[in-house]
């Protein structure tokens, strides 16, 4: 039986997080859905907002999916990149969207299993009309809240994979707790929490699971700033 035939490398989606992307060996591999879990105030979102305006300045397209607020509030509220140019948005290489207006086009539902799934619909068509290479969703934990069902989230997150992959986009999809059933559907998996140390309390990130790519799974600690993200060893003295 003849050997079977290495696959060509998947090409990167550099995060332009300059730590996070060397973490990975040079980025997401492309068309991976990757889970972002932690507590409140670990800096997901940030963190989702960067992946997306990096990504948009050098012209991927990007798609920020916003289901606890409008997405304006949303961006009004994090740390002022330096970075960040309104023309992003002006020119529509940044779109925000509210999971609400996603629901109202969805029509009659039989269940919000069902619901969510056409939101998801939505969303590939936006993804695949305006040409989207990321796509940010805050968070899968309220997409639907009214649904409560691990399985059907799951399987919700699923259908979310297909459809980006299917369109070569890469995403992130944030979550506000660990969970077996969406950390197997994900490719990725990063961490975000928050670490006391003498007193202080400090963000940190691990990436537990990344397919594709070789990777640290040391734990990092963050700092949240106006130049973005920034990503440092996790010193093991005096913890």
């Amino acid at each position: 039986m003849q050997a079977m035939e290495r696959k060509e490398e998947r090409g990167r989606c550099a995060t332009g997080i300059e730590g996070l992307d060397s973490i990975l060996g040079g980025g997401i591999p492309a068309s991976n859905l990757v889970l972002v879990t932690g507590g409140c105030g670990t800096g997901k979102t940030t963190l989702a907002l960067e992946f997306l305006i990096r990504g948009a300045q050098k012209g991927e397209k990007g798609l920020l999916v916003s289901t606890v607020e409008a997405p304006e509030k949303m961006l009004a509220g994090i740390p002022r990149f330096d970075f960040f140019d309104d023309k992003l948005l002006q020119d529509g290489r940044l779109q925000l969207v509210e999971a609400g207006q996603l629901a109202e086009k969805t029509g009659p539902v039989s269940s919000e299993k069902e619901r969510g799934i056409k939101m998801v619909e939505e969303i590939e068509k936006i993804v695949s009309f305006g040409g989207l290479k990321r796509v940010v969703i805050d968070s899968i934990s309220s997409f639907i809240p009214e649904l409560g069902d691990e399985a059907a989230e799951a399987e919700i997150l699923k259908k979310i994979s297909r459809a980006l992959y299917a369109a070569k986009c890469t995403g992130i999809v944030i979550s506000d707790r660990m969970d077996a059933s969406e950390n197997a559907v994900a490719d990725g998996v990063v961490v975000m929490s928050n670490h006391e140390r003498r007193g202080d309390l400090l963000r940190t990130i691990q990436v537990i699971k990344m397919k594709g790519t070789s990777h640290s799974r040391s734990k990092y600690v963050i700092d949240l700033t106006s130049c973005g993200v920034l990503i440092t060893p996790l010193l093991k003295g005096g913890i």
